[in-house]
């Protein structure tokens, strides 16, 4: 659980999130966020002075590096922030680098720079093709192995689909694939049995044993079926969130026409 103070006397609380957070060797953390549901909303609504009352982590194993070789990096909307220390870390390796970006549009296109710098090629993808060239990472994937690339590693962090097309993409030539699961944790200890996921048909946990597990290995219909058992939930929570937001919109529009009101019968 994830505490939020937005003043000395205002607490709002809700449920614990994944932070993609990048801190390359310096002595601060950069968290990169997407507004999606209430909580990553009120994330997001935080000010200068605003602060976070609890941060658990990190939590799990750490990502292994060294010299693979050629290692594709893939980065699927907000992934591309965990994507990044990684990409940079094997680099300072050794490896050459091929980072694939993609977002749904231009303007969900983040770190090309940061990226671009820790990266020998990089490759950006939109759904939409407002940006760069039209289609999916794994589209670029499949044209790095259909042209006899040599590939090492690929290391994939996004949404489930896009994980789960890059295990497909590299299952026939045996390509390593490492992906980074993300499944609904709510403890972070793996006491609660939240973030379980199948690997070889042995319960795992997220939190512990991963976040990044062997992508052929991992059972992604369960996974998708896991995420999806607080969906009602999570729709609901952020329907009284807006309606919550729009109340307090309105109180504070009353009070201006009332100040506003009675500036003018000042005068």
């Amino acid at each position: 659980m994830t505490s939020f103070r937005h003043n000395q006397d205002d607490y709002i609380r809700g449920h614990r999130v994944q932070n993609r957070s990048r801190s390359l060797y310096r002595p601060w953390n950069q968290a990169v966020r997407q507004s999606a549901g209430k909580t990553t909303h009120l994330l997001n609504s935080f000010e200068t002075g605003d602060h976070i009352l609890d941060v658990v982590g990190p939590l799990g194993k750490p990502s292994e590096i060294e010299n693979f070789g050629t290692v594709v990096v893939m980065g699927g909307g907000v992934g591309t922030a965990m994507a990044y220390p990684t990409a940079a870390a094997l680099k300072k390796d050794g490896n050459r680098v091929i980072s694939i970006v993609g977002a749904r549009n231009r303007d969900l296109v983040i770190l090309e720079r940061e990226m671009a710098e820790v990266s020998d090629t990089l490759m950006l993808t939109t759904d939409d093709g407002s940006y760069a060239d039209k289609g999916f990472v794994t589209d670029k994937l499949r044209q790095l192995i259909n042209n006899g690339t040599r590939i090492d590693l690929v290391l994939a962090v996004g949404p489930i689909p896009m994980m789960k097309a890059a295990a497909d993409a590299t299952r026939k030539q045996r390509i390593r694939t490492i992906v980074s699961l993300n499944p609904i944790m709510i403890d972070g200890t793996g006491m609660c049995g939240g973030c379980r996921v199948l690997i070889d048909s042995k319960s795992e946990f997220a939190c512990v044993d991963g976040p990044e597990f062997d992508a052929h290995r991992v059972n992604f219909e369960v996974l998708v079926q896991r995420n999806a058992m607080y969906r009602a939930a999570e729709r609901k929570s952020m329907a009284e969130f807006e309606r919550e937001i729009d109340s307090k919109r309105v109180s504070v529009q009353k009070e201006l026409d009332q100040l506003c009101a009675w500036s003018g019968g000042q005068r």
